[in-house]
């Protein structure tokens, strides 16, 4: 405001105007700032939010495996997700498959679990972190007690290929870290079962290069 006060007296003696006294330039100039600070408008505080949940890569020598279900109750229909990445955050490999529709969504989280571990294993990993986005089937999996429910059975299965690995960790994660697994069992819609090597589908690569960059 004092630059703009000055300027604008420059100005006015150029042109033989009448002007402010330069001994009363600071007190306009103060003027000047209150009235812009009474005018100009306000905005409510923007409240801080927590950062966004994001996809971390395992420890060396370990996989992680990501898995997620989807459910197409009209096509009376269920599908898989997974997707298994090294510590760089590469693809080693994602599976996308279609299975017959459970009786609750549950149960296909829990399916998406056990197809994970089988699929890892079918690969050779020995080492392996799993992250799933449903708190209650990896509470459930990491539970000790017997599960006498509709998918105790599959629980049972679970903990029997647990024993397989030389080393495996099962944890839950928010849905905004898990979304390749999502994308790739949406996938699953249209095509019963498709299983890719070092690579995502052309549509999952968007998802998946996010996952790369935050980890930068």
């Amino acid at each position: 405001m004092t630059v703009s006060a000055i300027w604008m007296r420059r100005n006015k003696v150029w042109l033989g105007e009448t002007t402010t006294p330069l001994g009363q330039i600071p007190t306009s100039a103060f003027d000047a700032l209150k009235e812009f600070q009474q005018l100009r408008p306000t905005h409510a505080k923007i409240p801080r939010t927590a950062c966004a949940v994001r996809w971390t890569p395992p420890p060396e020598t370990c996989v992680k495996a990501n898995f997620d279900g989807a459910v197409f109750s009209q096509a009376g229909l269920a599908s898989i997700g997974i997707i298994i990445r090294n510590e760089q955050g590469l693809v080693m490999a994602a599976l996308s498959q279609q299975i017959p529709l459970p009786a609750s969504v549950e149960m296909v989280e829990v399916l998406a679990a056990r197809r994970a571990l089988v699929f890892a294993k079918e690969l050779g990993f020995d080492k392996v972190i799993m992250e799933g986005d449903s708190a209650n089937t990896i509470t459930s999996i990491n539970g000790g007690h017997m599960d006498l429910s509709a998918m105790g059975h599959v629980l049972l299965d679970i903990k029997s290929l647990i024993s397989c690995f030389y080393f495996i960790s099962i944890q839950h994660i928010n849905r905004e870290g898990n979304c390749v697994a999502h994308k790739l069992a949406r996938q699953a819609a249209s095509v019963p079962f498709l299983v890719w090597m070092e690579s995502v589908p052309s549509d999952v690569v968007e998802v998946y290069q996010l996952d790369l960059l935050r980890m930068q």
